[in-house]
């Protein structure tokens, strides 16, 4: 497949590179050639300074006979000008990168498709909800999105309040609802573990959970013990397009939100754009007295949305150690992906270029690229394998298959419907399996499917 991708940013590498290893012919266009510096050295893509806007530009990279474009640059204007021009030329499948919707308006017809847009998304909005959702269920640390629009995985911790504590899985109460998940793996002491039937599951297990959204959802509310606190206090750090996103949400839910800004000027815009009920604190964010006096004591939870990627860390560091219940950063450079989940003091990180990478995988849906969901609790990710015709596991149910004990299977997806897999599954011709991996385990299992 030849794809075009727009922007040598931190996503337009890390797109080059996944889909590159992926046998695709890769052309990445920039108006610069500093971002091309890392891509020469290790991919194997083809690259061309120029302006993406420039018809002539997108010729030279033969947009003519792409089947993909991937506008991911940071410019919302010439992504969305890119995207016309890729569908003028037929391009298939086009991709846009926005840093917020409000270019679009559907009562006077203005919308994504209107631009030539298959599908589009902003990484502030993606990152928001991701945040969202962490914040409003308390064990609740990450959730993964796959196409198929029922079925989900996600990341829950055991807390000290959790029934689940010191209990074996296959002791768990409600037998319909542990019938219809999959507790796929478990990380303790930063080990990734398959957890069998007579496993006890410990304080500060990390589980991690797939299945149909309802009973995914259900789980946690079982898991979670405690009532989740209807008004929390939520200190939300920086003035970002995710700050503000997460803050409004939540002062809509009924939370107590307070900012905190490092200048004056920020604070006042910041409360005209607000909705009322929201307390602006000024000051510097790694300042102790400054966090105290927004209340970081009592605070349920802390999210650090600064755009500096090194306050945001030490900010949760220091707001931990002061009382927050809960702390989530955000980060931007692809650097801390696997720094993040080390730190134990930190209890989510979201960061926004593997948010958006993890984005376009879903969007992509039935399309020939595997899943490649990079985990952001532990270094590993999801990844999808197709049992090919010569696989010696067609036919076999799981307990049969032999796979390696490196073999994590989260789900499996056969045609329109998905399986949540048990021992009994018997695995046939062009089901797709869905893998927690790590390199290692990935070239461990690969022979299996064909």
């Amino acid at each position: 497949m030849k794809i075009i991708i727009i922007g040598a940013g931190e996503l337009g590498q890390l797109l080059a590179e996944r889909l590159s290893n992926a046998k695709n012919d890769v052309i990445i266009i920039d108006s610069s050639k500093e971002g091309f510096a890392r891509l020469h050295e290790n991919f194997d893509v083809m690259t061309l300074t120029g302006d993406a806007a420039d018809i002539k530009v997108m010729t030279l990279a033969g947009i003519q006979d792409a089947d993909m474009l991937l506008a991911v640059s940071g410019d919302q204007a010439s992504n969305i000008l890119a995207c016309q021009i890729a569908k003028h030329f037929g391009v298939q499948k086009v991709f846009c990168r926005l840093y917020s919707f409000d270019a679009f308006d559907e009562t006077v017809g203005i919308t994504p498709e209107f631009y030539g847009i298959d599908n589009a998304f902003s990484a502030p909005a993606e990152c928001a909800e991701a945040i969202l959702d962490a914040t409003r269920r308390r064990i609740l640390l990450e959730k993964v999105q796959f196409s198929h629009p029922d079925a989900t995985m996600v990341t829950a911790e055991i807390t000290a309040a959790s029934p689940l504590r010191g209990m074996h899985i296959q002791n768990i109460p409600d037998q319909e609802l542990l019938n219809n998940i999959r507790i796929a793996a478990l990380v303790r002491e930063n080990k990734l573990m398959i957890p069998r039937a007579n496993t006890i599951l410990y304080q500060n297990d990390k589980l991690y959970v797939a299945g149909s959204k309802d009973y995914v959802d259900a789980f946690i509310g079982y898991a979670s013990g405690a009532p989740e606190i209807k008004s929390q206090l939520v200190i939300v750090a920086g003035a970002t397009r995710i700050g503000e996103l997460v803050a409004r949400e939540l002062i809509n839910e009924g939370h107590e939100v307070r900012f905190i800004v490092k200048k004056k000027e920020q604070g006042e815009e910041l409360l005209n754009r607000m909705p009322s009920g929201c307390l602006v604190v000024q000051g510097e964010v790694t300042d102790l007295e400054v966090l105290l006096e927004a209340g970081i004591a009592k605070c349920d939870t802390f999210i650090s949305a600064d755009e500096d990627d090194e306050k945001a860390i030490l900010s949760c560091i220091l707001a931990k150690r002061a009382g927050a219940r809960k702390c989530i950063a955000t980060t931007h450079k692809p650097e801390y992906i696997s720094i993040l989940p080390a730190m134990d003091v930190i209890d989510c990180g979201f960061n926004s270029t593997l948010v958006s990478i993890n984005t376009i995988f879903r969007l992509m849906g039935e399309s020939s690229f595997r899943i490649d969901s990079r985990l952001l609790a532990f270094q590993a990710y999801l990844t999808e394998f197709k049992i090919k015709r010569t696989s010696p596991l067609i036919g076999k149910k799981l307990h049969e298959s032999k796979l390696p004990p490196s073999a994590v299977l989260a789900m499996i997806f056969r045609g329109s419907d998905f399986i949540t897999p048990t021992g009994d599954t018997e695995l046939l011709e062009n089901d797709k399996v869905v893998a927690i991996v790590t390199p290692a385990s990935e070239e461990q299992i690969k022979p299996y499917f064909g």
